[in-house]
């Protein structure tokens, strides 16, 4: 049964903690990086992917200037929100947003 959430729903859905899949253009070849990532939202805000600046997603997302995300719940019943659009800012994270193991 296909359930559509309301803006609202997604909002909610997205501020809370989940793991996303970030997708991205490879350069001009046609590929694509998809990897899981950590991601921070607050309802009406942007949203933020953390990973280190040097690390390949990072790269690749800041060369192709936009990327997509898939935030998923896997138990019933089963959600999902994608997002997608240009990158907006590059900035570290505070001491708060770093999670324990960011690549």
């Amino acid at each position: 049964m296909w359930v559509v959430m309301s803006a609202a729903e997604r909002e909610q859905f997205l501020a809370g903690v989940h793991v996303g899949v970030l997708s991205a253009a490879v350069g001009t070849a046609g590929r694509t990086l998809a990897v899981p990532v950590w991601y921070s939202y607050q309802p009406g805000g942007l949203l933020t992917v953390l990973t280190g600046r040097r690390s390949r997603k990072a790269a690749v997302i800041r060369a192709a200037g936009r990327s997509g995300v898939c935030v998923q719940d896997d138990s019933p019943p089963y959600r999902y929100v994608s997002v997608e659009g240009p990158v907006v800012a590059e900035e570290e994270p505070g001491p708060g947003e770093r999670p324990n193991n960011t690549q």
